[in-house]
């Protein structure tokens, strides 16, 4: 029994969630993880929860995960949900200035059916979603979570383990190009400073901060071992976290 070999662990019902660095394996590894722990995982799925939550397409959801949203992309929102509207119903377009004190009761009021762009998403609402479906998901048991501030949301959760990733910018921007197919170690050095400066929002939002390694009961750093070693080591701890013995994390990665 227990996390020993590289066949399915025998681990009981438990929830591993699997957050840190963007772009440090916690996609590659909580497939992994899941698998031989004949849990259920969630990352697309996740969205899939949050989107149906906030009345966005999950499109819009996954966008809002990677790019931070300013005043202009929320206005250029409230437009094309306007002009939106207009053709759903039927109305003539007429240009009148938006008002501050009611823009955003027109903006409630407006439906044009589900949202679809990220800028159409309120971080209020998003952050409530993302936490009530945290919520939906761990209670479910036997899972595998692969979403920024799960390890935050179940940080009193009995039998929850909490895996922070880290590895050198180097590593991580190799494995966005092989994984999303960048055309260039610069694309996707862009797109992944843009996705962590949405992931520092988000934490910042809920009070905490994902390159602090005190938020994980297991730190790893996946330059250190292939992605199997690092998910026998998850399964390891999982089962330490059963026999009340504390998980040991392996060589910290500075931040980079």
């Amino acid at each position: 029994a227990g996390a020993k070999g590289t066949g399915e662990w025998e681990v009981g019902m438990a929830i591993v969630t699997l957050d840190g660095q963007i772009g440090a394996g916690a996609v590659e590894v909580g497939r992994i993880v899941a698998r031989r722990m004949s849990a259920d995982y969630y990352d697309r799925l996740f969205l899939t929860g949050v989107a149906r939550r906030v009345g966005a397409t999950v499109e819009a959801v996954a966008e809002k995960e990677r790019r931070l949203h300013r005043f202009s992309d929320r206005l250029m929102g409230f437009f094309g949900r306007a002009l939106r509207g207009m053709a759903f119903s039927g109305g003539a377009l007429q240009y009148m200035p938006p008002d501050p004190t009611t823009l955003a009761l027109v903006y409630e009021d407006m439906w044009a059916g589900p949202k679809l762009g990220a800028y159409e998403v309120e971080d209020e609402e998003y952050i409530r979603a993302t936490r009530e479906q945290i919520r939906e998901v761990a209670n479910a048991g036997q899972v595998v979570i692969v979403h920024r501030g799960a390890c935050v949301e179940l940080r009193n959760e009995p039998g929850a383990l909490r895996v922070g990733l880290f590895a050198p910018l180097g590593e991580r921007i190799h494995r966005l190009i092989v994984r999303e197919g960048f055309a260039s170690s610069r694309d996707a050095h862009e797109a992944l400073l843009e996705r962590e400066r949405a992931q520092a929002a988000y934490f910042k939002a809920i009070g905490a901060d994902p390159n602090d390694r005190s938020i994980y009961d297991l730190v790893l750093s996946t330059n250190l071992w292939n992605l199997e070693e690092i998910a026998q080591r998850i399964g390891e701890a999982v089962e330490d976290l059963k026999l009340g013995r504390q998980p040991v994390s392996a060589a910290p990665a500075a931040p980079a």
